[in-house]
């Protein structure tokens, strides 16, 4: 069995689940598949630390390959308006708004071995 190291820029944020990534990523697919009108950009990373992946909700998201590099901050301001506003109305649809500690969304770095 081989591992597959890759790395990602997002723009989005964390969110912690209990239980398998898989699960909610399934659920937040079905609930953001009624939200394409309010939500068009939002979708879904899952990616970590091999079977131990986390989940996070995205708008923007580049794969940067092993031996390359990439640039996270290339929206306007506008663009992260737009971001910001529909990942609050995915964050209360899927009723990630309870969190706590839930953080405002930002430029995310996520590494991912599989």
């Amino acid at each position: 069995m081989g591992m597959y190291h890759s790395t990602y820029f997002a723009y989005g944020l964390h969110i912690p689940v209990d239980g398998p990534a898989w699960a909610e990523t399934d659920r937040i697919d079905s609930e953001l598949a009624k939200l394409k009108d309010r939500c068009p950009d939002v979708g879904h990373l899952s990616a970590g630390h091999y079977d131990d992946d986390m989940v996070f909700l995205v708008t923007k998201t580049d794969e940067v390959r092993l031996g390359s590099y990439g640039r996270a901050n290339l929206a306007t301001d506008e663009e992260r308006a737009a971001w910001n506003l529909q990942l609050a109305h995915a964050v209360v649809a899927l009723g990630y708004d309870e969190l706590p500690d839930l953080a405002e969304p930002g430029w995310l770095c996520i590494p991912d071995l599989s």
